[in-house]
């Protein structure tokens, strides 16, 4: 025969272990939706970024040099990008200049309506028809004040059909444009690089279309698309 003083401590444990447990099952529920929230987010992209009117500039950024080693004055940086054109009308890179070197362009610069123009290395490049060289632009006082600004900031002002923008974003902002299709390749490289160009360190580039006007972006240098020896060796220790 058991006696109510028995029964009555387990009376009381019976609601504790319940409470403990919905806590418990709220935490796993809460840690379930971060982890949601977390493989929703869309993946980072080494260069910057940029927008002109109908044209976005995405993954704007100067090539990992192929030695490994960083960029010394005098040497050739050739850049990497994609130009989205979402709007209507066609547009034409007519025209890139930075105060690091003379900037080399290679191939076909036109963006037809509701395309993509791939920017890729001169190796990478199987159209290149033509060759244009643009002569070596003094540093303006917005692009130093650009070049010290803190990553994510964004200054100058955009105008719209023939205006001209000076803007400098950084980040991987969401794209908002339709996926175009990419009709044509060309290719950027700075020549003869008036200064070193260390990992870390942006150069800004101006670049002008026939329609849309120009925009500066602040360049970095992208991240190897192997890795490194010694990172192999690291790991194989392991």
């Amino acid at each position: 025969m058991v006696s109510r003083q028995t029964t009555r401590p387990l009376r009381k444990l019976v609601p504790a272990v319940a409470i403990g447990v919905s806590a418990l099952l709220g935490i796993v529920g809460c840690s379930a939706g971060q982890v949601a929230q977390t493989a929703e987010m869309p993946p980072a992209v080494n260069g910057n970024s940029g927008q002109l009117g109908s044209l976005a500039l995405r993954d704007v950024q100067v090539v990992f040099p192929e030695s490994g080693e960083a960029y010394e004055e005098g040497d050739d940086a050739p850049l990497q990008l994609t130009i989205i054109n979402s709007g209507n009308d066609g547009d034409e890179l007519i025209g890139v200049t930075s105060p690091a070197g003379e900037v080399e362009m290679t191939g076909n610069p036109a963006i037809p309506a509701r395309t993509a123009l791939a920017v890729v290395p001169p190796e990478e490049n199987e159209s290149a028809t033509t060759t244009t060289t643009t002569t070596t632009t003094e540093s303006s006082p917005s692009s130093e004040t650009a070049g010290s600004e803190a990553p994510g900031t964004e200054t100058g002002s955009e105008t719209s059909g023939s205006g001209t923008s000076s803007v400098t974003t950084t980040g991987s902002p969401a794209d908002t444009e339709a996926v175009a299709p990419v009709v044509g390749t060309m290719s950027l490289v700075i020549t003869g690089l008036t200064a070193g160009l260390p990992f870390g360190k942006n150069v800004p580039v101006t670049f002008e279309f026939a329609n849309a006007g120009s925009i500066t972006i602040l360049l970095p240098v992208g991240a190897p698309s192997t890795p490194r020896p010694e990172a192999e060796g690291i790991e194989e220790e392991h």
